[in-house]
């Protein structure tokens, strides 16, 4: 590896089609279907679980991912604004990802790669593409030319109502997620100590101004911020440390040519798409489910939780993995993501709404029940009655003191209807007051 630092990087994100995908069509735009064979799916089982791999590699998007690449290997040129600064990049978009997921998600990539001169021009160049709002100027004009545009196609073909403004690729938020890779050479990280790195990493994730000589920047992470992130920052090699937060996804290594592979096909391809279907698909039923209970009392909202429900509960069965691999280090990487996406979160958000609405649905059920009993109570109360009227009469000839046997019951069944009247009411306060 030279002086250069090698800098690789995929712009990710979401939308949610609501129309069925032609796959045909797909492949006619330029799109390649990418399949693992099987002797590749036998392998990866040996290291992970086979359920993850077979939802990470799915024949249909119904079970699991379905993935396109759009091959490109065009290099850009922008001349742009940085934090005050007009600065002129180059950069390869080497290739579109397209991931078709179950519940009718779908995530995209733009992958990216960078000969930077230095870390802070990879923080600077990442900064510049991940924020769409910029996109419709003169400057990003070949980018989106080569990047957006067939993203946009897709979109068209996938949604309803088409593509008003490239805002429009983030569904939720204003930027594109960010999973990263630098390569640096050995000297750029001679002489830090742990400290150093450590914060270096932290600016690289924010795609903050890199320090320089020990000087921090204005918008440099602050320590106290930095120590209550420990959690996901995985460091168990001398050679490279990641960094998980919930807009990116960090590797910085010194010469780790051999690790790319792994890193863009394992934990960019299988663990970090997984896991970012897994939160965009939870952060939509939890909105689904919001705009249901707003609608509590109608019965098409009541459909509409039930089936949230079923659907909700096939996501956890089929799209859902608590572990993943027989390594550790994998699982690691996994549960870093998990937790700078905040996925248990909103899990945990999900249950509590489903938990209220089966509570207000057992309050419901048990109210119909209650009323249903105080039913059968009065009809079992008053043929009691009656049947103690019959005994009565019988007893004691009730009727012969009255004009007719009609009035006799009546006023005998109005009586005892009085006496237990009475009785219940004298329970109930007795039981008020102790």
């Amino acid at each position: 590896m030279d002086n250069n630092y090698q800098h690789i990087a995929f712009l990710c994100g979401h939308f949610k089609r609501d129309k069925a995908v032609d796959h045909d069509q797909l492949e006619r735009s330029g799109w390649i279907r990418q399949t693992l064979s099987p002797a590749d799916a036998r392998r990866g089982k040996r290291y992970y679980y086979p359920e993850f791999i077979d939802f990470c590699h799915a024949a249909s998007e119904e079970e699991g991912c379905v993935r396109y690449t759009c091959p490109v290997d065009a290099m850009v040129t922008m001349m742009v604004d940085v934090r005050g600064q007009s600065r002129s990049y180059a950069f390869t978009v080497k290739e579109l990802n397209l991931y078709l997921m179950p519940h009718q998600m779908v995530v995209y990539s733009i992958h990216v790669q960078q000969d930077a001169g230095s870390f802070d021009d990879c923080s600077a160049l990442i900064y510049t593409l991940r924020y769409i709002d910029a996109y419709d100027t003169a400057a990003y004009k070949d980018f989106c030319r080569l990047a957006v545009e067939p993203i946009v196609r897709v979109y068209d073909a996938l949604k309803s109502s088409p593509m008003q403004d490239p805002t429009m690729l983030v569904e939720n938020g204003n930027k594109l997620r960010v999973f990263q890779i630098i390569n640096a050479p050995a000297a750029a990280l001679a002489g830090l100590t742990d400290d150093e790195k450590r914060h270096l990493q932290y600016e690289l994730a924010t795609f903050s101004t890199v320090s320089i000589e020990g000087k921090k920047a204005i918008d440099s992470p602050a320590e106290q911020w930095q120590t209550s992130n420990k959690k996901c920052r995985v460091a168990v090699f001398e050679s490279w440390t990641a960094l998980a937060m919930l807009d990116s996804f960090n590797i910085l290594g010194t010469e780790c040519d051999s690790q790319l592979g792994n890193w863009i096909d394992n934990y960019y391809g299988c663990i970090y798409i997984q896991a970012l279907f897994q939160k965009v698909c939870l952060f939509d039923f939890n909105n689904r489910f919001k705009l249901a209970l707003r609608l509590q009392g109608s019965k098409t909202a009541t459909k509409r939780v039930n089936a949230l429900v079923r659907e909700y509960e096939a996501f956890e069965r089929n799209c859902s993995f608590n572990r993943i691999s027989y390594n550790f280090l994998p699982q690691l990487i996994s549960d870093a993501i998990n937790g700078s996406l905040e996925i248990t979160d909103e899990m945990e958000q999900l249950y509590r709404i489903m938990a209220k609405e089966r509570s207000r649905n057992d309050e419901i059920n048990q109210k119909k029940m209650n009323s249903l009993l105080v039913g059968i109570s009065f009809l079992t109360l008053f043929s009691a009655i009656w049947d103690a009227c019959s005994m009565f009469n019988e007893m004691f000839s009730v009727e012969s003191h009255f004009s007719s046997s009609y009035w006799g019951y009546r006023v005998m069944g109005f009586v005892m209807l009085v006496v237990v009247a009475g009785g219940l009411y004298l329970l109930y306060r007795f039981r008020q007051n102790r």
